[in-house]
């Protein structure tokens, strides 16, 4: 496949669909367990519905949890993660994708349906599998 076909595939061929998620109101602490558990560096933080809240990284948890002295375990999620996230729907192309996430300095962007409910992710490494580099 060259460049160009890479370029006008759509998010939803290489986007990571089942996900490992946290809902808000959980602790920070049960957010390191699930990280540690399932081996991945970042959650996203959904409602009872599926909603996208926010994303929560082991760096948001370092910076402003463990660095700051707050107690992971009463600490929630939503009063760490990053709630102003940039997204992309599943119909979005790769090219699109990369743009934006070379202009915003991005690792990953959230894939959400027109109701804003998660329906994947995206990575620089899902990229790279696909011969694009970030």
């Amino acid at each position: 496949m060259d460049r160009f076909q890479i370029a006008s595939m759509t998010v939803d061929k290489v986007m990571t669909k089942n996900l490992i998620t946290i809902s808000i109101g959980k602790s920070v602490e049960e957010a390191v367990r699930k990280m540690i558990e399932h081996d991945i560096e970042c959650l996203p933080v959904i409602d009872s519905e599926g909603v996208l809240h926010g994303l929560i990284t082991f760096r948001d948890i370092v910076t402003k949890a463990v660095l700051s002295n707050k107690d992971v375990k009463t600490l929630k999620v939503e009063d760490i993660m990053t709630k102003n996230l940039v997204t992309c729907t599943s119909n979005s192309t790769i090219l699109e994708v990369v743009k934006i996430m070379k202009n915003k300095h991005l690792r990953r962007i959230p894939i959400v349906d027109s109701s804003n409910k998660l329906v994947g992710l995206v990575t620089d490494f899902d990229l790279t599998i696909i011969g694009w580099e970030i």
